[in-house]
């Protein structure tokens, strides 16, 4: 899990790779160490975990679709 150090709802992809599944959708309350999204690099699966108890803003990624370092993938409010 990479969290954006300046704002701590915008988790970002950590090193380039694939999404392998997404498990949330905007508007789902989700709670502290829940999958938001698998993100597979270098042949690992990563979760992607939510830092806290909150409610997902946007969704960036879909499966299959492969973003780079720092790419935004969940906001969460």
């Amino acid at each position: 899990m990479s969290l954006n150090r300046l704002d701590n709802k915008q988790l970002t992809a950590f090193i380039p790779g694939t999404i392998v599944d997404v498990k949330v959708k905007v508007g789902q309350q989700v709670k502290q160490g829940e999958i938001l999204v698998v993100l597979d690099a270098m042949k690992m699966h990563n979760r992607i975990l939510a830092p806290m108890n909150t409610t997902v803003k946007e969704v960036n990624v879909k499966t299959g679709e492969r973003v780079v370092k720092g790419f935004v993938m969940v906001v969460l409010d």
